[in-house]
């Protein structure tokens, strides 16, 4: 078979050669924009308050339920769309969408204008993450499955990571409004890029014929029978809780309770605060956060051949040591140490990507791949992006009028990361019904 076609291979069509290459490298430095776009306000967040004079609870509204609203309510008609249409469309014209969305945040003149803008890219960014998982899912043989959503998920730290460091550098050369501006120009040239270089393979004349899709009460009354796909979606929901609520206030945590550090550091190295705390968990999280997703995706592969609870069991254990990684990395005294730290809860906090979400979408069925995988959104943006942010910024308010800002801060973010251990219970729950709910799946 020649470089570039596509073969059917049971229910998977798999791709050989360079457009296979080409379709993962594409796919992910879109998801990879997708992060950046949603995470360059977390290492501008201090210059934002300043500027536009906002209290912590709203930084925490602008950098999770602003961009949780509406994401969450349009992830599923779009993934809905996406099980029965054009995979390649959706996902490029979401990529343009959102990153015009990003560049126009930085006109915003007053805290209502940036949260209507953030809504917008979270709007965008809906139509990313399902269906480009159920394309790569469709080009892959079950046994390579886990390691694939495990190399799309390198998109995510790197991504979060690229948006931290070229943040922290921008600010401080040309504002955070500039910032935002050239953070939405990469989008449109991938976003081009997938409307005209990919292909779908449902879509054209040797398409497979496909079952009408099933309507949308059936799907979730299925999925809602599927004890551990339930305990999945919780458990993932809340890692965001607890990974997207540390990671708005991470910045400002350091400026705030480790200023003094983070300047000597910049001293010696010739760049300001906000570039020293960008760089440092931008270069420590695109690290430590794809080397975990690559190793969760390879040991779900290895592992999950041989037991299927190992899909369950490895986020089981991230989410359970992250719990703990989190709290060493706030309440160590030593600002660089503690930026150091930042490489176990970015390793831990990935490592369930692959596992995980093949989990999910192997419960799903085939034909509601791209829906399970935005109801989990759904359920994840609403609690986890929406709420996680909010409340420690909410915590810290309250804590800061007798503690002060930087150890309100700090406390409100330690509490927090108890979620983390709910997490990991729900996960090993999953892990002792996988295996009924897949075989009921596969018989049905």
């Amino acid at each position: 078979m020649t470089a570039g076609t596509v073969q059917q291979a049971g229910s998977a069509k798999r791709v050989s050669g360079a457009y296979g290459t080409y379709m993962m490298v594409l796919l992910t430095s879109a998801f990879a924009l997708n992060l950046l776009d949603r995470q360059i306000l977390n290492v501008l967040a201090e210059p934002i308050k300043r500027d536009l004079q906002l209290a912590d609870w709203q930084l925490g509204a602008l950098t999770g339920l602003s961009f949780a609203l509406l994401h969450s309510v349009a992830a599923l008609p779009i993934a809905r769309l996406a099980d029965r249409s054009d995979r390649v469309k959706i996902i490029g014209v979401a990529i343009l969408a959102w990153s015009a969305f990003t560049a126009a945040c930085g006109v915003a003149g007053n805290f209502v204008q940036l949260l209507l803008l953030r809504v917008g890219v979270g709007v965008g960014e809906a139509g990313c993450q399902p269906p480009s998982q159920s394309l790569i899912v469709d080009h892959y043989p079950p046994e390579k499955r886990s390691g694939a959503l495990g190399k799309f998920g390198l998109g995510k730290p790197v991504g979060a990571a690229i948006g931290l460091a070229a943040g922290g550098l921008l600010a401080e050369a040309v504002g955070w409004r500039w910032t935002l501006v050239i953070a939405g120009a990469p989008g449109l040239l991938i976003g081009l890029l997938v409307l005209f270089t990919l292909k779908d393979p449902r879509q054209g004349a040797a398409a497979p014929l496909r079952p009408p899709q099933a309507p949308l009460g059936s799907v979730l009354r299925d999925l809602a029978r599927r004890r551990s796909f339930l305990l999945f979606m919780l458990g993932m929901a809340l890692l965001s809780f607890m990974s997207y609520g540390a990671n708005a206030f991470a910045a400002s945590f350091y400026l705030r309770v480790h200023g003094q550090d983070i300047a000597r550091i910049g001293a010696a190295i010739g760049v300001g605060p906000l570039a020293v705390v960008g760089l440092g968990m931008g270069l420590i999280g695109a690290t430590s956060g794809a080397i975990g997703s690559w190793f969760g995706g390879r040991l779900g592969d290895r592992w999950g051949a041989r037991d299927v609870r190992a899909y369950a069991l490895i986020p089981a254990i991230g989410a359970t040591l992250g719990a703990c990684s989190y709290v060493a990395m706030f309440t160590v005294p030593v600002g660089a140490l503690s930026l150091a730290l930042y490489m176990a809860p970015a390793f831990l906090n990935n490592v369930w990507n692959g596992p995980a979400l093949l989990a999910i979408q192997n419960l799903a069925g085939e034909q509601a791949r791209a829906t399970a995988v935005a109801l989990v959104l759904f359920v994840g943006s609403a609690l986890g992006m929406g709420f996680g942010p909010l409340t420690i910024g909410a915590m810290s308010d309250a804590f800061a009028t007798t503690m002060g800002e930087g150890e309100g801060l700090r406390l409100a973010i330690v509490l927090v990361a108890v979620v983390d251990l709910v997490a990991g219970l729900a996960f090993w729950l999953a892990s002792r019904r996988i295996k009924d709910d897949l075989a009921a799946v596969a018989s049905s």
